[in-house]
């Protein structure tokens, strides 16, 4: 299949999620995104990524070997200033973790010529996951509790922009 490159970096390439990309996520998706996923309430891999398809700005991540190392993008709620960044690695990342960092910042910065500000929220548990937002340059920002499980929400300002996330702190402009 053909894909249109967005963006690429050595060996890395960004290219939107298709709907054929779906199954080849599916088979290959880790394990704690696995767990995630019945922990959001959907009954099946296949079902939450067809709604993600549907429902956000997402591209995926290829190394040179062809192999998606991990699909990202973004979510707009209504609700909410700005939107949430998710991301899903392959199994891909447990051999190719550099790749996955550089994809992870690609993708971030892909995101910044757009956005002032994003969002994230991550499953306390999964430390090595809540350490890659704050190397990505999210600040964690509190907790929440869903369905007994504890989270961290993020937020990370474009550091391109003056932007200020939250009113309080801004200066006084006389």
């Amino acid at each position: 299949m053909d894909e249109p490159v967005i963006l690429k970096r050595g060996k890395l390439i960004l290219t939107p999620l298709r709907r054929w990309h779906l199954p080849i996520l599916s088979e290959n998706l880790s394990k704690e995104n696995r767990e995630e996923i019945a922990l959001l309430g959907y009954d099946s891999v296949d079902h939450a990524l067809n709604e993600m398809l549907e429902t956000t700005e997402s591209y995926i991540v290829r190394n040179g070997k062809g192999k998606i190392v991990s699909v990202g993008g973004l979510w707009f709620d209504n609700d909410q200033d700005s939107p949430q960044m998710f991301s899903m690695f392959t199994d891909e990342l447990r051999e190719n973790f550099m790749g996955m960092a550089r994809g992870s910042l690609m993708l971030v910065n892909f995101f910044d010529r757009s956005q002032d500000r994003m969002t994230m929220t991550i499953l306390a548990r999964h430390e090595a996951m809540v350490n890659w937002a704050l190397w990505l340059g999210f600040e964690a920002v509190g907790i929440q509790n869903y369905n007994n499980n504890e989270y961290v929400d993020f937020v990370r300002c474009n550091p391109n922009q003056n932007y200020v996330y939250d009113d309080a702190i801004r200066p006084a402009m006389h």
